[in-house]
């Protein structure tokens, strides 16, 4: 599987690999080298349209099956997970940009995704009957049931390929439903040949289908008759607009948005291991992903404590080629995305933000100067209300802004539009119970850089962090059934 190159990517539909009905492209790279490995086409509304007639003609049948016999192609799923893991890890690495050890954590968090999902049939469990609930003659009788609803369209973002589909597919497919899933245009050859899977462990043709592409056309998978549903991950801008046609198609949504996550570093914060796990998150996967932590609020004289060692350990971050095993930190996954992040960068030091260490000058050996790299990036004398203090960065950069307590700090980290997540580095409990209460975020962590639940929590998010009524993961039971209730009286 791991060629130069991939040539001209294809549509996943009816368990068989199909031509693109255009033949305009853009290209996908390898981000350690600037070079391209596949075209990615231009999406047509024909292909839209084909691949969700597939999941709409599977529907019945798969629907109709016993949800046991369903989480058997899961079982079988998971299985070849496991023995592909390499595999894909490397071409995860090879089109993303994270390192190959980045690669592999991808892999197995999609496996645990898939572990959660085989608990569906016990959470259905939990619908329920009541006998005899009416006062009359003859007795009537109530239950609530669940049921599928049709076709869902998964539109997933570059930064986790198959992770990020792999949190909604089980879910649907067991439940019922079939799935249209719309990757990137930036990096979707991991996803592609992923899909196959489903095929090798015997899923019927049309319950898992994959549209590549970019264009235009793409809107009318959200307007398509045949989708009952539309799981988005993604940019608040984009998850806005996403929410708002689906909703008036009528489609039910949910979109998981973009973040500005605060970190609180307090004076009483254990150092050895604070310093190593902030610089994690801050600079693993090369700062990109909704989860990483986007602002280090220091309290009191925990500046003087921590930065300057924080800055030294930054120095350790080893940025090579993805794909080497000593590498700490890979390539941006495009030259536009390393050239925005350079530009918001440079945005900042205009205001007056001081650059402790300046990502932009990074050198990397000849083979891969071509490469899109940006070095860490440490801004010092960052003020609220600057854009590198507001806005998602999704790049790696530390912007540090000085709280005299935490009082100041709590209203600092509150004053964003986005609540993904929040951190406090602290001793104390008592610190920790204040900011776990206080602050407006979904995702609340203690010493974590990097505040993810686990697969069997809910993926809850606040502002323009997320929209919809229902969470990822413990959610799905909601989102992708309906209920029906069913009166009985017998004469």
């Amino acid at each position: 599987m791991e060629v130069s190159f991939y040539g001209r990517l294809k549509h996943f539909i009816d368990n068989n690999y199909v031509e693109a009905d255009s033949d305009k492209y853009v290209l996908s790279y390898d981000p350690g080298v600037g070079k391209p490995i596949a075209e990615v086409p231009m999406l047509s509304k024909n292909d839209v349209d084909k691949a969700v007639r597939s999941a709409a003609s599977a529907f019945d049948e798969w629907s109709n099956l016993p949800i046991f016999e369903r989480l058997q192609y899961m079982v079988r799923l998971k299985m070849l997970m496991e023995e592909n893991l390499e595999t894909f890890a490397r071409l995860l690495a090879r089109n993303v940009g994270k390192t190959i050890k980045e690669g592999r954590a991808e892999m197995r968090r999609a496996i645990e995704a898939v572990d959660a999902s085989l608990g569906a049939p016990h959470l259905l469990m939990l619908t329920r009957k009541v006998m005899n609930l009416a006062k009359a003659v003859p007795e009537i009788d109530m239950e609530c049931i669940r049921e599928p609803l049709g076709v869902f369209a998964i539109i997933s973002p570059f930064n986790f390929p198959i992770m990020i589909p792999m949190w909604f597919v089980p879910w649907a497919i067991i439940l019922g439903n079939t799935v249209v899933i719309k990757p990137s245009s930036l990096d979707p050859v991991p996803v592609t040949f992923f899909v196959e899977l489903f095929k090798k462990a015997g899923f019927p043709p049309g319950v898992v289908n994959l549209i590549n592409g970019t264009g235009p056309a793409s809107d009318e998978l959200l307007k398509h008759p045949e989708i009952a549903g539309v799981c988005f991950v993604g940019s608040s801008t984009v998850g806005e607009k996403i929410y708002s046609v689906a909703c008036s198609h009528g489609k039910r949504a949910v979109c998981q948005c973009s973040a500005k996550n605060p970190v609180i570093l307090m004076p009483d914060a254990v150092p050895e291991p604070s310093i190593e796990n902030i610089v994690g998150g801050f600079f693993d996967m090369a700062g990109q992903r909704c989860l990483a932590p986007g602002l280090l609020i220091t309290v009191g004289e925990a500046y003087e404590k921590f930065v300057n060692a924080i800055v030294e350990r930054t120095k350790k971050v080893k940025v090579n080629y993805q794909l080497f095993e000593d590498t700490d930190m890979g390539p941006l996954v495009a030259a536009k995305e390393r050239d925005r992040v350079s530009g918001m960068i440079q945005r900042a030091i205009d205001s007056g933000a001081k650059p402790i260490l300046d990502g932009r000058t990074i050198k990397v050996s000849d083979e891969y100067k071509n490469g899109f790299y940006l070095g860490p990036t440490i801004l010092d004398d960052v003020r609220p209300g600057m854009e590198i203090e507001q806005e998602e960065i999704f790049g790696p950069v530390m912007p540090i802004v000085r709280a005299k307590n935490f009082e100041e700090a709590i209203e600092i980290a509150n004053n964003r539009q986005y609540g993904n997540t929040g951190t406090i580095y602290t001793s104390s409990g008592k610190w920790f119970r204040e900011f776990a209460r206080r602050v407006k975020a979904g995702n609340i962590a203690c010493n974590m850089a990097v505040a993810q639940p686990q697969q069997y929590f809910p993926f809850p998010a606040r502002k323009r962090s997320h929209y919809g009524p229902l969470t990822g993961q413990t959610g799905a039971i909601d989102f992708f059934t309906d209920m029906k209730v069913i009166m009985s009286r017998w004469w």
